[in-house]
């Protein structure tokens, strides 16, 4: 009796059967010759800030003095505006941001380790986005070199 394999490929690699299943996996872990996957990088041009501006104070969050964020809603203000603003509301002052219903406590305002880091990165997309792309028309020069 002849005993037969069929090879085939595949997902995990090339697979033989003979009876019973044999699984050879080609470099476990690897693509497949033919199959290298090229690395894919996403960027993102959305402002990573929750809001642009303080409520209060009405300055752009990047220009802020002290800024501290809401560990509830993740809002953005200027450090003594928004202390003030605690102070002024006896209770449970609501966030000022518009249609935010959640309640701010002083001890959960707070200057966060990644805030710095935000408003740094949002601070470079406006320059980035404020230099102007200038684009040169190089087609009517190739006509005027043929002319002359």
């Amino acid at each position: 009796m002849l005993s037969e394999s069929i090879e085939f490929r595949c997902k995990s690699g090339y697979c033989c059967l003979s009876g019973n299943w044999q699984v050879n996996v080609h470099n476990s872990g690897l693509p497949m010759p033919g199959e290298e996957q090229e690395d894919i990088v996403m960027t993102s041009t959305q402002n990573i800030l929750l809001n642009n501006t303080c409520p209060l104070s009405g300055k752009p969050v990047i220009e802020l003095s002290e800024p501290v964020r809401s560990m509830d809603c993740k809002h953005i203000y200027e450090k003594s505006v928004i202390m003030q603003y605690i102070r002024s509301k006896h209770g449970q002052p609501k966030c000022p941001m518009a249609a935010c219903p959640k309640i701010i406590k002083a001890d959960r305002v707070v200057c966060d380790p990644l805030l710095h880091i935000e408003i740094e990165e949002s601070r470079a997309m406006n320059q980035r986005a404020s230099k102007p792309n200038i684009i040169e028309d190089f087609t009517g020069d190739s006509e005027n070199e043929g002319s002359e």
